[in-house]
């Protein structure tokens, strides 16, 4: 069996430096996915480069955190509540669908509104993953298998690390082990969803890849850190999560915990040494709908 590796851009649409680090490790690295945001702030700026990028593949990394809504937030009054944004984190967006019952219509109204401005854009998405992985609740995973089944969508990301990616602490630099700790914890706090959402996507006949890695490096991805990925990479079919960009004064602005580290892991996927990981483990770099079955 073919080792496979989908090396996806999460946040695609969110500054023009964000935009244009995807297109350059698409172009000249080992990237070939992205998803799109379809609130985000740079949207038609990454539609344009996504349509001017070859081998790139697109999918929507659908957002209820965070950002600004697509619907009026007068149509969101609970998830969009005071300010009119979204939800700050996924443990507020949680505290809102278990305690407000209108939220789940809200949530149908957004994702479908996201959807739809993809769509409409000239984008036929190749996978549908989340931001913050909200997608492992119940509640969001059931809409989007309803999106999936509206237009002809194969593909899911499948959220769950394996827990035996501590075993790339030891290459975290020293700086970075703190957070890589507090990332891999927040991947085993998930873990107890995964039987609910492996049933759901098994009974929608939706598809994911065998194996997901990057959750526990985000934020502190490095050379050696990479190479330990490359090495775990197994046969069948894998999804490598990662965050590139330039530190544009959009995404400053943001304050994101992301911003430095965007820029460092752009320059780890277009470098000589990783292609060279690649080759030498035989990975198949691909998109979504370049799987081989």
């Amino acid at each position: 069996m073919h080792r496979q590796l989908i090396v996806n851009g999460d946040d695609f649409g969110l500054t023009p430096g964000v935009n244009s680090a995807i297109s350059e490790c698409a172009r000249d690295g080992v990237l070939r996915s992205a998803t799109l945001m379809a609130n985000g702030p740079a949207f038609d700026d990454a539609v344009r480069k996504a349509k001017d990028t070859d081998r790139l593949g697109v999918g929507i990394h659908f957002t209820l955190t965070g950002l600004k809504p697509l619907s009026e937030p007068g149509r969101l009054p609970v998830l969009a509540a005071g300010n009119g944004r979204l939800p700050s984190s996924l443990s507020a967006l949680i505290d809102i669908a278990l305690v407000r019952k209108e939220a789940r219509g809200e949530i149908r109204r957004e994702l479908f509104a996201q959807a739809e401005k993809v769509f409409d854009s000239g984008i036929v998405p190749t996978h549908f993953d989340s931001h913050k992985h909200v997608h492992i609740l119940p509640v969001v995973v059931d809409v989007l298998i309803e999106i999936a089944e509206r237009y002809s969508v194969k593909w899911i990301r499948k959220p769950f690390e394996d827990p035996r990616s501590i075993r790339f602490f030891a290459d975290v630099e020293e700086g970075s082990r703190g957070g890589f700790l507090k990332q891999y914890l927040r991947a085993l706090c998930s873990r107890p969803a995964h039987c609910l959402f492996r049933s759901r996507i098994a009974k929608s006949g939706l598809r994911t890849p065998d194996y997901f890695h990057g959750l526990s490096s985000t934020g502190v991805l490095s050379e050696r850190v990479m190479a330990r990925l490359a090495e775990s990479v197994k046969p069948g079919i894998n999804e490598l999560m990662v965050h590139p960009g330039y530190l544009d004064a959009e995404l400053r602005a943001m304050n994101s915990r992301l911003s430095l580290s965007r820029e460092r892991e752009r320059e780890i996927l277009v470098s000589e040494d990783t292609k060279s990981l690649m080759e030498n483990r035989a990975i198949q770099l691909i998109h979504y709908g370049e799987v081989k079955l």
